[in-house]
């Protein structure tokens, strides 16, 4: 964790003016919760995650109310100097709660003044309880997000006693439906797929930043141009780098031979969290140290993607190493469980 944060925090602070000391509190808050959940105990936090799911879903109600808006989107909440990203909150909810409901609790009851709701199917209540959280996210618009928390939705699902066939079935749906939603999807999220197949359609337009990644991430070359020599981002090329492009800046700076140790260090981190995944007997806390596996996995693998023009650009950070306020605690949040998992000695 500190050498993964390290890493990401010394090519901020070589190429951005005041945004590392944010970074350097953000993280410093992270590892004082980190600390302070070590004394709490996990199958309460587990069992109140409903709560942590209201709250969440209230915060992401509020964005279309009091929502700051920046780059075209209403993704965070303004309190004073503070600004929190509930999108961010929305992830942990779904590994705490959907993993609680399909490690098979009594059946959930919903009660709407004179009509009380009894759910009994885990995997319809799981549906129930993520629907609302993607739908909202999805329409500030954070379609990275929305990716991130269903990829953890749908890899809890997978390791549950849920029918494999299932899966089959939404593909072959999606295959069918796929104009329809195609159409549904916004202006700029069509070009952001278009631009993928092809950034030179646009050059100056919607496929400069991917153009622009990938000629930081060619011109490092083998041992990189150096510590704060990177052009792309020193003379602002590529923008935003810090947050989306933070790997393509890595790259222009440390070049091959820093991305292979960048790589190797969180493959290690990885291979870590999913170990803990393997070992614990404990089953609700085989599903949430799973539901953290795909957190970490899914956005590496989706913004490193994206910084070598594998795959388009969707914002989505990689935990710990990219900048951010919100996404770094949570990040850190999401490891202090897994630690108390790793040293649950009833495992």
């Amino acid at each position: 964790m500190f050498l993964i944060y390290f890493l990401g925090f010394i090519v901020i602070y070589s190429t951005t003016q005041g945004l590392y000391e944010n970074h350097l509190t953000n993280f410093g808050i992270g590892l004082v919760i980190f600390f302070i959940f070590q004394f709490v105990d996990l199958e309460v936090l587990v069992k109140k995650s409903f709560y942590l799911y209201l709250v969440v879903f209230i915060l992401l109600l509020l964005i279309f109310v009091i929502g700051h808006t920046a780059l075209g989107a209403s993704r965070w909440l303004r309190i004073g100097e503070l600004s929190l990203q509930p999108s961010e909150f929305a992830k942990i909810s779904t590994i705490l709660l959907i993993s609680y409901i399909l490690s098979g609790y009594r059946e959930w009851t919903l009660r709407l003044k004179k009509i009380t709701l009894k759910i009994k199917n885990r995997f319809i209540q799981s549906f129930i309880l993520t629907l609302p959280l993607l739908v909202m996210v999805l329409i500030q618009p954070d379609l990275g997000t929305t990716i991130s928390i269903f990829l953890v939705f749908v890899g809890l699902l997978f390791i549950s006693s849920f029918e494999k066939k299932y899966f089959l079935i939404a593909l072959i749906l999606a295959g069918i439906f796929s104009n329809p939603l195609w159409n549904s999807l916004q202006d700029y999220q069509k070009e952001r797929v278009l631009i993928f197949l092809n950034p030179q359609m646009d050059p100056f337009g919607s496929g400069y930043n991917t153009i622009q990644a990938e000629i930081a991430v060619g011109s490092g070359g083998f041992w990189g141009k150096g510590y704060a020599k990177g052009t792309q981002t020193q003379l602002n090329f590529l923008p935003i780098f810090w947050t989306d492009f933070l790997v393509a800046t890595y790259a222009e700076e440390w070049g091959f031979f820093g991305m292979l140790f960048f790589i190797s260090v969180y493959f290690y981190l990885l291979i870590q969290i999913y170990l803990v995944f393997v070992n614990t007997k404990i089953v609700i806390n085989k599903f949430v140290s799973f539901g953290i596996f795909i957190y970490y996995s899914g956005q590496f693998l989706i913004n490193f993607g994206m910084n070598i023009g594998l795959l388009p650009v969707t914002g989505i950070p990689i935990p710990l190493f990219s900048y951010g306020g919100t996404s770094l605690i949570s990040s850190i949040f999401l490891l202090s469980v897994l630690n108390k998992i790793s040293l649950d000695k009833s495992n």
